[in-house]
């Protein structure tokens, strides 16, 4: 056991979670701060993961509850990293903990302010099925379990007009007043696994992202899959909610490209398969499916034999790049492609296109953390090869996708690889 060495993980996904239990066991303090009033990140969306299927819910709960009830983790939720001075052993650490406009120790969770807010927004990855009100329960996995207040949609913050939450709180909880806090760390080292945001798929012009209610993107598509998500797991079309005939998925979308991201995002493949997958387990023959791929890359112990089957069971694989999608009157997609298998060009009817988005990694805190980006836009390591953990400033460390694009797996893995370093450094 070390003697009560400090850590700061900046990312409140898989890899911070494994990060700050790593230290924690050996007796670090970790200080985890996330700045979404949820935790869990891009994987307690997820409706399934390879190779098990199993809900990316579910997964996140398996390692959240380590983390919530460890005595040396402190989270900080709903939280920015406003200022990073100092060295390796003394790092200080200005952090911004954003108000919530409700106070957490005389809210009951009763949601009588929810159902007196007059306004509806779309939820985030919801393509605007799933709605919520200005004052809201984040989910999956609030931290902690309490209301706040979005001040972009709310009408006190936009005019004042509007005092229906608090009028509705028996407990007084609402507080317009209030304000951010501010808190100074020390610690000895920092991990950063701040994770990856989606390539932003309406830069992908010919497939008209957010012209057609009937293209979304993968991570959307996930949350059509998923028993908690807006159609309770149902796989429908968007704007009519009916049984989609046929669905097209789309590859490498902002991936292998130099006008956008040269590499491959490791992950776009495997999804489609499974997205492909599961579309046939809910609708079987009834359903059409394509994977429109510039290459099929099933990496992984299990990745193969899944190819297989999926291709087995009935989903059509086309070896080409789609033109642009256009609509047709009754609101569904036809594209043409040209199949490199067959050396025929092809015309695909579709309901729903998908888009599989490449990823670009989370490096917001970039000019704050002062590490340098590599030409590819992720955070510089100290070697490629040899120190991939490693920043040029030493004492931080990278810790998942922030650092590549990789699995939840590998993720997880490289995560405990940061921390051991992290471990190895305070020893010295």
């Amino acid at each position: 056991m070390v003697d009560k060495h400090s850590a700061l993980v900046i990312g409140g996904g898989v890899a911070g979670f494994q990060a700050s239990l790593d230290l924690a066991r050996v007796g670090f303090k970790v200080y985890l701060v996330e700045r979404k009033p949820r935790i869990g990140g891009h994987v307690s969306l997820l409706s399934k993961v390879l190779p098990t299927l199993e809900s990316g819910e579910e997964l996140v709960k398996q390692i959240l509850q380590g983390v919530i009830e460890h005595p040396n983790i402190r989270i900080l939720p709903y939280s920015e990293i406003e200022k990073v001075e100092g060295f390796m052993g003394n790092f200080k650490v200005r952090v911004l903990k954003r108000a919530r406009y409700v106070n957490e120790e005389r809210c009951t969770n009763c949601g009588k302010c929810e159902n007196a807010c007059p306004i509806v927004v779309p939820k985030d990855y919801e393509m605007g099925l799933g709605v919520r009100k200005a004052v809201y329960l984040p989910s999956p996995h609030p931290l902690p379990a309490k209301y706040l207040i979005d001040t972009e949609h709310c009408l006190y913050f936009q005019d004042g007009s509007c005092h229906a939450c608090r009028n509705a709180c028996p407990e007084n909880a609402i507080v317009y007043e209030q304000k951010a806090g501010e808190e100074e760390l020390n610690v000895d080292v920092i991990i950063v696994a701040t994770g990856f945001k989606p390539y932003d798929a309406w830069k992908k012009g010919q497939y008209k992202y957010g012209v057609y209610r009937n293209v979304i993107t993968g991570m959307e598509y996930e949350r059509l899959c998923s028993p908690n998500g807006p159609t309770r797991g149902e796989i429908v079309r968007i704007d009519n909610k009916e049984k989609p005939e046929s669905v097209a998925y789309i590859l490498c979308v902002g991936s292998r490209e130099e006008r956008n991201h040269g590499y491959c995002c490791r992950v776009g493949c495997l999804n489609a398969l499974k997205h492909a997958h599961l579309l046939k387990n809910q609708y079987g023959e009834e359903v059409d499916a394509y994977i429109c791929y510039t290459d099929m890359r099933a990496v992984g112990r299990r990745a193969e034999e899944f190819y297989r089957k999926v291709r087995e069971s009935g989903v059509n694989l086309i070896h080409g790049e789609p033109s642009e999608v256009r609509e047709l009157p009754d609101g569904s997609l036809t594209l043409d492609v040209y199949d490199q298998a067959t050396s025929k060009l092809l015309s695909i009817t579709a309901d729903l296109v998908v888009l599989e988005a490449g990823l670009k990694p989370e490096v917001d805190l970039q000019e704050t953390l002062g590490i340098p980006l590599g030409e590819d836009g992720f955070f510089k390591e100290a070697h490629p090869q040899l120190a991939k953990n490693e920043t040029p400033i030493e004492g931080i460390f990278l810790a998942g996708a922030v650092q590549e694009p990789m699995n939840i797996a590998e993720a997880t893995v490289q995560a405990s690889a940061a921390a051991m370093k992290a471990l190895i450094l305070m020893r010295k």
